[in-house]
């Protein structure tokens, strides 16, 4: 039971001492979260899993490839059977871990915040809606951009220490490493806004990551069957509702690699892929808008 006695503490008023930072702070410190939770880092291992694999599902085999040249180097007649794939033709293959890592990993950058109820607070502090999206967006493209550039830099890398002279082969090949980051920018950039668009409809990661993957794929099939099975203007135009096709060819527009066979050149599905991007920048500004505003 109770004596009776209390006591009184005066602990007194504890102003902020610390540093006071401006808004540019603020986007560094939601664009840093965004990229420990992409890569799943300060969590448990299981949000490692998804991340870490499809990047090495990204990067592994342009690594595993280019050991095995490298070990065929010295036997010619292997060497001259065996050849790496080319900076463009790699994005064949390496647009399915990317697009992977988009659908699965990208909506975790919106969807709790919004399940939670964390966007109210965070637009209740002295940062805009576009802030807050714009860091968290480049988080995202950060860490997709570099699955998509790494494995070709170090083809890039190989090639200049397989060449007979590595001198000869960076003053020709000056331009490719920038060929590489635009290339590279580009599909990061149409998968982030792509993935985090369908963030702002749910706050259930898995629903927009298979919203995400039911976009891609549907547009996919539709755009390959009206390229394939149909011909005339309609179903050209109708073909670049193909979202990978339409990111392949501009990868390989910007690469200097173009495929031959297609309905349109390069530079059109590069400048349709650019407009597309925008558009979805612009209903994920809208949306994330009203979801922080509302």
């Amino acid at each position: 039971m109770s004596d009776g006695t209390a006591e009184v503490f005066d602990l007194g008023y504890q102003p902020y001492e610390g540093e006071r930072t401006g808004r540019g702070a603020r986007r560094i410190a939601i664009w840093r979260d965004g990229v420990r939770v992409s890569l799943g880092l300060g969590r448990g291992a299981s949000a490692k899993v998804a991340p870490w694999l499809l990047i090495a599902l990204a990067l592994v085999p342009m690594v595993v490839l280019v050991v095995i040249s490298a070990f065929m180097s010295p036997a010619q007649e292997a060497a001259d059977e065996f050849e790496l794939p080319s900076f463009a033709e790699y994005y064949e293959f390496a647009i399915v871990p990317i697009g992977l890592f988009a659908a699965v990993v990208g909506p975790q950058l919106l969807c709790p915040d919004r399940r939670d109820g964390v966007l109210t607070l965070y637009a209740a502090r002295p940062i805009t809606s576009a802030d807050y999206l714009g860091s968290r967006w480049l988080a995202f493209f950060t860490v997709s951009a570099g699955a998509a550039v790494l494995p070709e830099l170090v083809l890039y890398a190989w090639n200049a220490l397989d060449a007979r002279s590595t001198g000869s082969f960076l003053a020709d090949s000056w331009d490719v490493p920038l060929r590489v980051l635009l290339a590279g920018g580009m599909v990061a950039a149409a998968f982030t806004t792509l993935s985090l668009l369908m963030a702002t409809f749910t706050g259930r990661r898995a629903y927009a990551a298979v919203a995400t993957l039911a976009v891609v794929l549907v547009g996919s099939a539709v755009g390959g069957i009206a390229e394939d099975d149909f011909s005339g203007r309609a179903a050209d135009v109708a073909s670049l509702v193909g979202l990978p096709q339409v990111v392949v060819a501009a990868a390989r527009w910007v690469l200097a690699d173009e495929q031959s066979g297609r309905p349109f050149g390069g530079i059109v599905y590069a400048g349709w892929l650019v407009l597309l991007t925008l558009g979805l920048a612009l209903a994920l500004l809208r949306r994330t808008r009203g979801l922080m505003l509302g």
